[in-house]
Formats: C-alpha cells, structure tokens, sequence
C-alpha cells in the first residue's frame, strides 16, 4: 500500500473513532456549540497524534512550514500543546 493510502486510512480511523466517542458522550451535551468545539478539539488532536507517530501503523510525519522550512514536530509531540491552546469541555 502507498504512503498516501497509508495516511488516507489512518485518517478513516480518526474519523471513525471520533464519530464513535462523540456518540457515546452525545447525552452530556445540552449546547451544541460545546459538542462541536469538543467533536473538533477530538479530531484535531488525532490528527497530531497521527502526525507525532502514533497512529495505526506507528508512522511518523514531520509538520514543515514551507515559508522557513521549519519542521513544528521535530523536537515536540505537537498534540501535547493541544490542551493548553485549544478550546474543549471537560465533558
């Protein structure tokens, strides 16, 4: 299977599994606005999980900005940051 399938089905996973924990939690909410910011604070920290290594298939993908060609998760787990900048419950 090429890389970008590869990426393509772990991105499926994220997916599902966000689908999956936003279902069972689905009662606790009463404001919509709450479930959207955490359905999206979900997803994007699979998302850097996934590009920190720790997906299905343990692959690591390196985060560039093209402008300086800095690589943001060479020397960090960039998913660590997300509770500290991104906005969630605690549902």
């Amino acid at each position: 299977m090429s890389g970008q399938m590869d990426f393509f089905n772990e991105l499926k996973v994220i997916q599902d599994v966000v689908v999956n924990i936003m279902l069972s939690k689905e009662n606790k909410y009463t404001d919509t606005e709450d479930l959207l910011i955490d359905t999206t604070y979900e997803t994007i920290y699979k998302l850097l999980e996934l590009m920190d290594g720790y997906g299905i298939n343990h692959k690591k993908y390196e985060v560039k900005d093209i402008i300086t060609d800095e690589i943001i998760n060479k020397t960090v787990s960039i998913h660590n940051m997300c509770e500290d900048t991104l906005s969630h419950t605690d549902l």
